[in-house]
């Protein structure tokens, strides 16, 4: 497998590309809808990191497709880059490996040099797909709150909602939350402990919770 390149944050016309043609055909076959874009902050404004429950291996591709998102820069198993054709698919879609439950600091540093260099990171925050068929959002890990104190950016909440499995031909709700800032999440002081950066996860992954029950109540 070759090895990732975590020293610099690279530029891919093959993104606008996927985007821009196959972007309507995937909006088809999922019966995309779109709710909240409003709450999508401006190109430019201000740093944020796009947090998104764990439904599938579509999760970023489906937040990334409105106009007005940037395009998203995310963290994807080690394992789906030992195939080189595969890994370079997910690489060109700006996906980076991170080595899952092994406190991977490599895509963590990365994960900040992208915020901080003004692109947009998503990260999942539950760090592993949820097996419940019926995709309830689980609790977070940690790693969405450490970058967003370390690169002093906002968490956009998005919760990706279908009833049951995902798959071609059902009806998938994107929904956008308003952006919490770091005081939202209690972590505007000068230093936070552990249980600080735990508590700012866990109101990440409530608003994406809430975002998702109003969708499931709403069908």
């Amino acid at each position: 497998m070759k090895e990732f390149d975590y020293s610099v944050v690279k530029h891919y016309k093959f993104y606008g590309f996927v985007k821009t043609v196959f972007g309507p055909i995937f909006r088809l076959f999922y019966r995309l809808k779109f709710k909240g874009l409003e709450n999508i902050p401006e190109a430019g404004t201000e740093k944020y990191i796009v947090a998104i429950n764990h439904t599938c291996a579509m999760d970023p591709v489906f937040a990334a497709m409105p106009k007005n998102m940037p395009p998203l820069h995310f963290m994807a198993k080690i394992e789906l880059f030992k195939n080189p054709i595969v890994g370079w698919v997910i690489e060109h879609l700006y996906g980076f490996p991170v080595r899952r439950g092994k406190g991977d600091t490599s895509a963590i540093e990365y994960g900040e040099k992208i915020v901080r260099e003004g692109h947009i990171m998503a990260i999942c925050p539950e760090g592993k797909r949820v097996k419940d068929k019926d995709g309830v959002p689980q609790k977070a890990k940690s790693g969405v709150a450490v970058i967003a104190k370390a690169t002093n950016a906002s968490v956009l909440p998005v919760a990706i909602c279908c009833n049951g499995r995902i798959k071609v031909g059902k009806k998938v709700t994107v929904s956008y939350g308003r952006p919490l800032s770091l005081k939202d999440m209690g972590l505007d002081k000068e230093e936070c402990v552990a249980s600080d950066i735990k508590n700012a996860a866990n109101m990440v992954m409530d608003n994406i919770l809430a975002l998702w029950e109003a969708e499931r109540n709403a069908d």
